[in-house]
């Protein structure tokens, strides 16, 4: 999102200034896969998954990127009138930069989505701003509290499973603990291995997850 802002405050609506002094070559490579501890390109996923950092409110929020839908699915832990005017400011320019760098790119052919004949992008400019859509009946924290983020990984991680998010309250303290023995055990193996850099330690078995609530969560 840093990359994105500075991007953003170059952009005219030509969008000129997007390669001029090679402003969006650094966003570039995340697009194409150069910059991320998985190495993926983008057009080889459906979705991106984005931590959106609101610094004006010391909050995290999701933001999932869909190019099938062309739009940005929002998920935000604390509804408020006040709240959502920044919330909405921050993702604006992830959904204005994001479009013209993918054209770029040419994300859209080697993602082979056809957007003259696709039902959402044909209608479309390649210029146009993502629509950016706010996720409704989340479980959301508690008034004043620090419980954003490990909310947003709650969030990420129900939705990398295709499970649904359900509206019961999270388990914030519970669910610290969870995080805090993944990361334990990860960065043990990681020890183990003699490994210095993420994308030298051991690929973790492949597991399921079931989750019988959005309290309870069993890794088995």
């Amino acid at each position: 999102m840093n990359i994105i802002r500075s991007v953003h405050d170059v952009y005219s609506v030509d969008a000129e200034n997007l390669t001029v002094g090679g402003h969006v070559a650094h966003l570039n490579e995340y697009i194409n896969g150069f910059r991320m501890h998985a190495a993926v390109p983008w057009h080889t996923v459906e979705d991106i998954y984005i931590p959106i950092n609101i610094k004006e409110k010391h909050h995290w929020a999701l933001a999932i990127l869909s190019f099938s839908e062309r739009c940005i699915f929002l998920y935000d832990s604390y509804e408020s009138s006040g709240h959502y005017s920044a919330v909405l400011d921050v993702i604006k320019k992830l959904a204005a930069i994001i479009p013209l760098c993918l054209e770029h790119c040419d994300f859209y052919v080697n993602k082979e989505i056809h957007v003259e004949h696709h039902p959402r992008y044909k209608d479309k400019d390649s210029s146009d701003m993502f629509d950016v859509l706010f996720q409704k009946s989340l479980p959301q924290q508690s008034s004043g509290s620090l419980d954003c983020g490990v909310y947003m990984v709650t969030y990420a991680e129900c939705l990398s499973y295709d499970h649904k998010i359900l509206a019961n309250a999270f388990d914030p303290n519970a669910l610290r603990t969870r995080y805090a023995a993944l990361l334990w055990d990860y960065g043990t193996r990681k020890q183990d291995v003699n490994a210095h850099r993420d994308v030298e330690a051991p690929l973790r078995p492949p597991r399921q997850s079931r989750i019988t609530s959005v309290i309870e969560v069993f890794d088995v």
